[in-house]
């Protein structure tokens, strides 16, 4: 007989709205339980897609078939109009995640974001348990934005061997992903290997679209630095389409950290001189930086992602299956 750590059971306590856990809790009924974490949560009031550098059609997408949606939900309810679940996939450190967050900044509603360690168990069966917890959740605060990050964790391929506990597991999201927005709960997920997952979980109804977010082409390489860089002491020479030029086959992330590597060295050079005007960061410095940082994705892992590319993202532009990143 499996015995629950008080730990597992304050996380089931919390996705379910119970009382604190004891040594001993005294079973009550259902309706007798109070639902003390299903007050609203706060509106983000971050800056949402104003802080994403390019990606412009695939803002216009998402705009368009998910946040206006949610923002105008009497006429969508007039046109039977319902947010589709979207995975978004492609390269590593291309913005997937933070945009997904970005979404939840421009939309009014609950959101939650999951990752696999929210819903990891030691116990036989305590995945499941906290799968069927957090959409219980999520449909007492409908409507509701659920973002699962490395979703291929969560819903791996099925193995044929019934004894496999991921295929629960595997088994409960397709339950709980059925038509999840007519339950007013809305699906959001981000992966960099879509091959990983279970292929029923990929159907119309449980995921809709599939959108590919690609490695950030030219404008969008510009745009990261001078978003970036706006927020920075900056030397006012700076040549932004050199920066852009420079960086070719490199993703968000590695320029977001040649900007914190050259923000860094500014920052002890300042610190150093006490009383002095703060250290600039200069177009030297970042060419400099630029230099000593190789792109994170390789050559061979691009080759690898447009195969995927392929196979996910089908030709004719009227599938449900788009192919959207920073063009």
């Amino acid at each position: 007989m499996n015995v629950k750590t008080n730990a597992e059971k304050e996380w089931l306590r919390k996705m379910t709205g119970g009382k604190p856990v004891q040594a001993e809790v005294e079973k009550k009924p259902a309706a007798a339980v109070a639902k003390a974490d299903d007050k609203p949560v706060a509106k983000p009031t971050r800056n949402g897609f104003k802080d994403v550098a390019g990606m412009d059609d695939l803002k216009q997408l998402v705009t368009e078939g998910f946040i206006n949606v949610l923002n105008n939900r009497e006429c969508a309810k007039a046109f039977g109009v319902t947010p589709p679940s979207l995975l978004f996939y492609g390269p590593a450190g291309c913005g997937k995640t933070f945009f997904a967050e970005k979404v939840a900044e421009e939309v009014g509603v609950n959101f939650i974001k999951v990752v696999p360690d929210d819903i990891a168990s030691t116990l036989v069966h305590g995945t499941q348990e906290k799968i069927g917890a957090l959409f219980a959740k999520a449909s007492r605060q409908a409507p509701t934005v659920i973002f699962f990050d490395e979703f291929d964790a969560m819903v791996p391929q099925r193995s044929n061997d019934d004894r496999n506990y991921q295929n629960g597991e595997t088994n409960e999201f397709l339950c709980m992903l059925n038509n999840a927005a007519e339950k007013g709960i809305y699906v959001l997920a981000a992966t960099n290997h879509p091959e990983r997952i279970d292929r029923a979980v990929l159907r119309t109804g449980r995921i809709d679209e599939l959108i590919y977010v690609d490695m950030p082409d030219f404008d969008a390489r510009e745009c990261l630095f001078k978003l970036t860089l706006s927020k920075l002491p900056t030397a006012e020479d700076i040549d932004y389409a050199r920066l852009a030029d420079l960086t070719k086959g490199y993703n968000c992330s590695d320029i977001s950290y040649i900007i914190k590597t050259a923000s860094r060295k500014m920052f002890n050079a300042s610190i150093q001189e006490k009383g002095k005007p703060y250290k600039v960061i200069t177009q030297a410095l970042l060419e400099e930086t630029i230099l000593h940082k190789s792109p994170s994705v390789s050559s061979r892992d691009l080759r690898e992602y447009e195969r995927l590319r392929c196979e996910f993202s089908p030709k004719d532009e009227s599938c449900k299956h788009q192919s959207i990143g920073f063009h």
